[in-house]
């Protein structure tokens, strides 16, 4: 079941080379780099759309999906914000907290199906959950600029 993304900001441009040398097997350096936020929609304290006009005015990039039953069960949706470094992802974390409840609903969901980490209602990783299989826990991956191509 594919899932409908709908896309705000500028655009991200760098997920086309990532997931073209994913194919090959080859982790492409835009992954070391990659830092995405995840945000739970039952996470919200303000409606959806309010929250995406705040991101959009705010000059955030990234993603949303509303999920299909049966996933719906598990969770709502969630929000992706794309960021080129762990602190620009601090940051944004500190400037949107207050529109996030601190205590996920939906952690066992993200936490088994995603593998990230949290941050009271932030959800976070690097590059994309498929590279993990083929590439080991994001975690464990080479610091930026070091020797992955």
């Amino acid at each position: 079941m594919a899932l409908k993304w709908e896309y705000f900001g500028k655009g991200w441009g760098k997920c086309k080379i990532c997931w073209a040398n994913y194919e090959r097997g080859v982790q492409h350096e835009n992954s070391l780099h990659c830092y995405k936020l995840g945000i739970p929609v039952r996470a919200l304290k303000v409606p959806l759309e309010e929250f995406l006009r705040v991101l959009e005015e705010r000059g955030y990039n990234g993603k949303f999906t509303l999920f299909p039953f049966p996933i719906s069960l598990a969770s709502r949706g969630v929000i992706i914000l794309y960021f080129n470094g762990e602190e620009e992802m601090k940051r944004a974390i500190e400037e949107l907290s207050g529109y996030v409840e601190g205590s996920p609903k939906d952690k066992f969901f993200f936490d088994k199906f995603v593998n990230v980490d949290w941050v009271g209602g932030f959800n976070y990783r690097r590059g994309c959950p498929e590279y993990d299989a083929k590439f080991g826990d994001w975690r464990k991956w080479t610091k930026q600029g070091e020797g992955v191509k």
